[in-house]
């Protein structure tokens, strides 16, 4: 118990009514209690018992102290059932971050399904950029991550989980619908900068292709997803976004898909956790989901 060791001494001696009871009920040597009462006494300069043969009662202090105490006894045991039921919920939550914009538009639908059978499993999410993930990993306030970069470290487990294809998106009234990458030069783009791996993934298969993307026409960048579609479907300009991103507005016309002659982009995203043989029993278990699950294959 939180409880200071005197405290509960006393209180107990108070409702014994004797030392050696105390001593008995405690599994405590009679010397032991005295000590701590000795001490007790001297720590708060008061007399705490009345000491008859072999008798005791409470001094006027004495009472206070039984009176106040329980009251402290009482709160300590409240704040141990209180932590204690929090580290229930701790140990049963899963801290999850991920650096890629489709992670939000395919994970949720792992979470449900893994709900399902564990609904006693919370989660917490956020969206972090390479670094940070790695650092959330390797000092554990995160348990797993979701990256749509190349990771390599020597203490992380790293497994590709899936693939995310990534499209050129502009208003659905938007006549072009194929372009050269000598024409994609020239288009006013709206860069989403949020997603490194969205960067990474557009700069590699732009260069195959010949176009490199300091040469675009970059018209605003942008790090909110849900204002970039807003501009899209204004026709501000088009741009670069996971399709799973955009696939609602897609499906119901918002949208539309441009093509770009000699460009096929496809980023891998990967699941990441620690190396160790000390991961939480719902950690274990929830990757163990994932790489089982449809969409994971690494």
């Amino acid at each position: 118990m939180i409880l200071d060791k005197k405290i509960q001494i006393f209180l107990t001696i108070a409702e014994a009514g004797s030392f050696s009871r105390t001593a008995r009920k405690l599994s405590l040597s009679q010397s032991v209690i005295s000590f701590h009462m000795d001490s007790l006494e001297k720590e708060l300069g008061i007399r705490l018992f009345n000491r008859e043969g072999r008798t005791i009662s409470l001094t006027p202090e004495g009472t206070i102290l039984y009176r106040d105490g329980l009251k402290l006894a009482q709160a300590a045991r409240k704040l141990e059932n209180n932590i204690t039921q929090e580290s229930i919920n701790i140990a049963q939550r899963i801290f999850i971050g991920g650096d890629a914009l489709s992670c939000a538009f395919t994970f949720p639908w792992t979470l449900a399904a893994y709900r399902e059978k564990h609904p006693e499993v919370s989660f917490s999410y956020r969206h972090m950029d390479k670094d940070d993930l790695l650092d959330g990993l390797l000092d554990g306030s995160i348990d797993i991550a979701l990256s749509g970069l190349p990771v390599k470290h020597r203490k992380l487990e790293i497994k590709e989980c899936f693939e995310d294809e990534i499209i050129l998106a502009a208003a659905s009234g938007n006549e072009n619908g194929t372009l050269t990458v000598d024409e994609l030069a020239t288009i006013p783009l709206i860069w989403i900068s949020s997603d490194r791996g969205l960067d990474y993934t557009i700069e590699k298969g732009l260069s195959k292709a010949g176009l490199a993307t300091k040469n675009l026409n970059i018209l605003m960048e942008i790090e909110n997803l849900s204002m970039a579609k807003t501009l899209l479907r204004a026709d501000v300009g088009m741009a670069f976004a996971p399709k799973l991103t955009v696939q609602d507005e897609l499906d119901h016309n918002l949208l539309r898909e441009v093509y770009v002659q000699g460009v096929n982009l496809i980023r891998t995203n990967r699941l990441i956790y620690r190396k160790t043989k000390q991961t939480r029993e719902a950690v274990t278990q929830f990757i163990e989901f994932v790489q089982q699950s449809l969409w994971a294959h690494g």
